[in-house]
């Protein structure tokens, strides 16, 4: 996010399982994530932070009110990864909450409240010869097993008065059980070797092919998602440079803008510094990768509305990995 939630291209890490398995495919590490913790809230959330807390435990129309107008958005999730050459398998986990409303008269407004939790694996393959190719084509698949409950939902003036008399009660009951649903990913990606330390990538990736829809009906379904992307890196004696620039979401109905996603990564040993555009709003970022701990601090600019600047937020994110090799 860091890099404007450019990825698909440039993906080789630990997190193409979850851009584009193809760039597993580019993977040559043995590594145990024993667990990548991440935390991020809303610019709204930490000016309003009591009074958030407040109305997510007692969920009363006095709590609510206090909040009218701002976007308050709360996420925190987990993972552990086993990452072998080409291959990957993680447990993620997912809680998140946010509350959007903007009319005082009419109080309509958004409810988020869901929790995700899963295993998700993927295999990539690299198709070339020679023993010093010019240039490469990687694919991979991945599949996945979540369990979740909750979602996003629309909340009428009825229902905002039905909640403020019952309270927790009511999002308990909107909320529902567990449903568990199936979901696929393949992906592809072209590399040319320009030299021993240029390369420039192309790469496309569907996820969660079909749509992934879950057994319980108020479980928010996970929409497909196709995407392409251009990359370029280049690695120095003493730092690193790649740029990436994505169009995600192809398939959905929103603006052009909000399809478009552009980041760079500049490293240096023990630091790497990012920036990028999220739908055309600011993003960056910084990481200091010590051995077996990696920190990482970032900012990014979310479009919550289907058209530029209709409904803009703010979200600052802390992700802390503890890894080992293996």
């Amino acid at each position: 996010m860091a890099m404007g939630g450019a990825g698909v291209a440039l993906a080789d890490d630990e997190y193409a399982l979850f851009n584009n398995p193809a760039g597993l495919a580019g993977s040559d590490k043995r590594r145990f994530k024993v667990l990548g913790l991440g935390l991020e809230a809303s610019l709204g959330t930490y000016q309003a932070f009591g009074d958030s807390v407040s109305a997510f435990s007692n969920f009363k129309a006095s709590a609510l009110n206090t909040l009218m107008g701002k976007d308050i958005y709360m996420r925190a999730s987990g993972a552990t990864l086993i990452m072998l050459p080409h291959f990957e398998l993680a447990y993620i986990a997912d809680v998140q909450g946010a509350l959007n409303e903007y009319n005082l008269a009419n109080p309509n407004f958004r409810l988020g409240y869901m929790t995700t939790q899963g295993i998700q694996a993927g295999m990539g393959w690299s198709l070339k010869s020679g023993r010093n190719p010019i240039d490469e084509w990687r694919i991979g698949i991945a599949a996945k097993i979540l369990w979740r409950k909750g979602g996003y939902f629309n909340v009428s003036t009825a229902g905002f008065l039905e909640a403020s008399d019952q309270g927790k009660s009511y999002v308990n009951n909107l909320v529902g059980q567990y449903g568990v649903g199936y979901g696929a990913d393949v992906g592809t990606q072209y590399v040319y070797h320009a030299d021993k330390k240029t390369e420039y990538l192309f790469g496309a990736s569907v996820t969660d092919i079909g749509d992934t829809r879950f057994s319980q009906s108020t479980a928010m379904t996970i929409p497909m998602n196709v995407s392409l992307g251009v990359a370029a890196k280049k690695n120095l004696d003493f730092f690193k440079i790649a740029f990436d620039a994505d169009l995600r979401n192809l398939n959905m109905d929103t603006a052009f803008v909000n399809k478009t996603h552009v980041g760079i990564d500049f490293g240096i040993p023990l630091f790497d510094i990012y920036a990028g555009l999220n739908q055309l709003r600011a993003t960056y970022g910084i990481s200091f990768d010590l051995w077996i701990t990696k920190i990482s601090l970032m900012s990014y600019g979310e479009e919550l509305g289907v058209s530029y600047d209709q409904n803009p937020s703010r979200r600052y994110m802390l992700q802390i990995d503890f890894q080992l090799p293996i």
